[in-house]
């Protein structure tokens, strides 16, 4: 038999596999479409707009609605009002699955990348937010070593793609933390190989969906070039982690052998490399090279793109927004004249810097249009008897929510110091309103178990990556840059700050 008519045949019985085991609705919810066209196209470029229609029809009056699944257009996706946001956000991974939901989305497991475990995330609590404190002198040194390296001599106005930038800058912060100075300094090969896997892990799976049936993903390893890259990255990263991994272990086993338990801040190395060590090591795991490569990457996929796309449009808003940026720099100043240097006690007097990243995320950062996704792992009914079917992913629409009047009084209105007012006029719940707190009238960075983890992390390095540019530039949009010129782009329910937009650099004049 010829090999195509074996492949369509094999083809064949996977669309009628996967048609008979798709989810079956209990109850008939409303499925909210486009008129007319409803192809790919179309909802890449504009699924806000079936967001908007569900919101204003459904969600404001308690209904969930259904809609199309981007990550599996054969299925629904249950997009629930807010009621039913406490019955979500504490389900454990084996009833309601955000872990499924990222694979589902990126396809990364399915084609030989990184998951997420409970040892990442446990590495990213226990070990990252706990050592923070201690880490602030060296990734503002980082993050002025990579500007200096990375931002172009800027005497006079001078155009610069602000993206690549803050990317790159974040990045050499983010691969201190990650894997120490050991392998994360500056221009080192892990910092080249680490960007070059997140680079291919976020177009490799594009591809894959795009030319693959999902029962071929497997041969991607062996024809995409993006996934033969992560491969090759992976490989490299394994050989250069191995020694380090075990100059860990040894040392560990020293320490032990000498009953020390020395505390966080006094330990030799506080870095990603030993967070997941210690987390393996508390669940009775064996960490190998490759499991620690693997698991680096997946917090370096899951963080550098959404902190950069943060950044970019907290970048925007600060030049839409000139009155409010000359306050935040008076702010800084005033917090610099007590503090020699920046702690993260000095960072968190930067009160109207925090309130206004946190009206930028409102409004435009953290990219996606829906949050607290999660797979149901089995049939779930919620106590209204709404029903999940296995298999189907549900979410709460975190962009239409940030814009309700309902939850936000004058929502279209970019409001700098909202969030202050409300820690000044809610002492007992101001720990609420800042940018990294994950809250049900803001759920950008998760709710509940799940809670982004890493939140700290971005909300610490985005402050000193903001106070370096607020210090050290004036910025404005680019005079070619009409009104006209997308801000954000649109794909699936993503929503991003254009990153091929140019803005304005000129050096401050010292006084």
């Amino acid at each position: 038999m010829p090999i195509a008519l074996i492949i369509a045949v094999a083809s064949a019985l996977w669309l009628l596999y996967s048609w008979r085991t798709r989810p079956k609705l209990k109850q008939k919810l409303p499925y909210v479409r486009f008129k007319g066209d409803n192809s790919r196209a179309r909802y890449q470029a504009e699924s806000g707009k079936i967001l908007s229609k569900g919101y204003a029809q459904y969600i404001t009056k308690g209904l969930p609605f259904c809609m199309r699944d981007p990550t599996d257009p054969e299925k629904p996706m249950f997009i629930l009002p807010f009621r039913y946001l406490n019955e979500v956000k504490w389900r454990p991974e084996h009833v309601l699955s955000m872990w499924r939901h990222i694979d589902k989305q990126s396809i990364l497991s399915k084609i030989g990348g990184p998951a997420i475990t409970q040892e990442v995330a446990n590495a990213a609590r226990q070990g990252l937010n706990r050592a923070l404190v201690h880490l602030i002198e060296p990734l503002h040194r980082a993050c002025l070593a990579a500007y200096a390296k990375e931002m172009p001599p800027c005497p006079e106005w001078t155009p610069v793609h602000p993206y690549p930038l803050i990317l790159k800058v974040f990045a050499s912060m983010s691969a201190l933390v990650m894997v120490g100075p050991e392998l994360g300094g500056l221009d080192s090969e892990w910092q080249s190989l680490s960007m070059g896997y997140v680079a291919a892990a976020l177009t490799g799976p594009g591809q894959v969906r795009n030319k693959y049936p999902t029962w071929l993903y497997w041969l991607s390893r062996y024809t995409n070039d993006a996934i033969k890259t992560m491969y090759r990255h992976r490989c490299r990263a394994g050989e250069l982690l191995a020694p380090v991994l075990q100059a860990r272990i040894d040392a560990t086993e020293e320490l032990k052998a000498q009953g020390i338990k020395p505390r966080q801040g006094q330990r030799k190395f506080e870095d990603g490399v030993q967070w997941l060590y210690d987390a393996h090591a508390a669940r009775g795991k064996k960490l190998t090279p490759d499991q620690l490569t693997q698991d680096l990457f997946v917090i370096m996929t899951a963080s550098i793109h959404s902190t950069t796309g943060a950044g970019l449009a907290m970048l925007f808003d600060m030049i839409e927004h000139p009155d409010e940026v000359a306050e935040i720099r008076n702010e800084i100043a005033e917090v610099q004249s007590r503090h020699p240097t920046w702690t993260r006690q000095a960072l968190g007097e930067l009160r109207i810097l925090d309130s206004f990243m946190r009206e930028s995320s409102r409004l435009h950062a953290l990219t996606q249009l829906t949050n607290v996704n999660r797979v149901a792992a089995a049939p779930f009914t919620f106590k209204d008897g709404l029903a999940i079917p296995s298999g189907a992913t549900l979410g709460f629409p975190s962009y239409h929510h940030n814009v309700d009047a309902a939850v936000h009084p004058h929502p279209d209105a970019f409001d700098a110091k909202r969030h202050l007012r409300k820690r000044e006029e809610e002492p007992g719940n101001a720990h609420r309103f800042y940018f990294a707190s994950a809250t049900d009238d803001m759920i950008n960075f998760g709710t509940g178990r799940h809670a982004c983890p890493g939140r700290f992390f971005a909300q610490e390095t985005l402050k000193l990556m903001l106070i370096h540019l607020l210090t050290s530039y004036e910025f404005k949009h680019a005079a070619e840059e009409t009104k006209e010129t997308p801000r954000y782009v649109a794909n699936n329910l993503f929503l991003v700050p254009n990153p091929k937009l140019p803005v304005l650099f000129r050096e401050k004049k010292m006084t």
